[in-house]
């Protein structure tokens, strides 16, 4: 399991210095009642969900929407239910046919995925829900929960903000619902968590750092040990510029794609081909060595 966590943080180091021959990837901006965030979709690992996503957006189905379920350290969960300007009753949302599950990709804290009915697989339509924790049991639960993005940067914050609220229950089907100063007595629209969605296309490099965050993210390959996306810390930069790799942002992914970085189990060693900063190429060829599996370390040797 050490060695495991240890590859993928190696992939992860390579955040220090991120930019590869980047892929296309969509890109959503949410808008909430406490501040926005944005979502990058897995358009080539789950095209069909992505899809099924954007339509929804672009129909304007989303338009006036709530986050109706808050389930602190679990989930927060919308895409269910709006209630139009002037009114005070909510309305689910008008669902086309379900889709097919697309399962693959690990429930694991910031990812976004689909919302289903019990015992039954393929049966997402219209609502998505952010994964507050790692939730990895999902991955199976039911066929496995769809997960098709994940949260961006610092954008958690602004979802753990909106999982901090008070809950009040409004009926069966609402009884976990976030509310904005609520009275202690009814819910009004204005005491609402709404969501607005802008889709951008945006070029997503797999090995970059991350201004909001002030960390690497690395998309690597790891041989057998499996292929991941990872966050490093930067511990320090003089003498010697070493990373930390953060266990709880690893995600796994599905498929191995351009640019990745890749990480020797034999050598220890973690190559990244290239590391975008502020949109780009700013280190080729970048070799970092496992110096402390305990701390999931990493140092720096070379570099173009």
């Amino acid at each position: 399991m050490i060695k495991r966590l240890v590859q993928k943080a190696i992939l992860l180091l390579a955040i220090s210095w991120f930019s590869q021959i980047a892929q296309a990837q969509t890109v959503v901006q949410v808008s909430t009642s406490l501040g926005d965030f944005s979502i990058e979709l897995f358009d080539s690992q789950t095209p069909g969900t992505v899809q099924n996503f954007l339509n929804y957006i672009n129909n304007g189905r989303f338009i006036d929407s709530i986050v109706h379920r808050s389930d602190p350290g679990f989930v927060i969960q919308g895409g269910g239910w709006t209630i139009a300007e002037g009114s005070s009753a909510l309305t689910p949302v008008v669902t086309d046919g379900p889709i097919s599950n697309e399962p693959g990709i690990s429930n694991q804290r910031g990812t976004v995925a689909m919302a289903k009915v019990a015992g039954n697989p393929n049966s997402a339509t219209s609502q998505w829900f952010i994964n507050l924790g790692n939730n990895s049991f999902l991955d199976t639960d039911n066929g496995g929960f769809t997960v098709f993005g994940q949260v961006l940067g610092d954008g958690m914050q602004v979802v753990d903000q909106i999982a901090a609220l008070t809950r009040v229950v409004l009926s069966a089907s609402l009884n976990e619902l976030p509310v904005l100063n609520f009275n202690g007595v009814s819910v009004s629209r204005s005491d609402l968590v709404f969501t607005a969605f802008e889709v951008q296309t945006e070029t997503i490099a797999p090995n970059r750092f991350d201004n909001a965050s002030s960390t690497l993210i690395l998309r690597v390959d790891a041989g057998s040990s499996g292929i991941v996306e990872l966050s490093f810390a930067i511990e320090s930069q003089e003498p010697s510029v070493i990373i930390r790799g953060l266990a709880e942002t690893v995600i796994a992914l599905p498929s191995v794609e351009a640019g990745y970085a890749t990480f020797d189990a034999a050598s220890g060693q973690l190559t990244i081909p290239e590391l975008e900063i502020d949109g780009s190429v700013a280190f080729r060829n970048l070799v970092l060595t496992l110096t402390d599996a305990d701390q999931l370390l990493f140092t720096l040797q070379s570099f173009e």
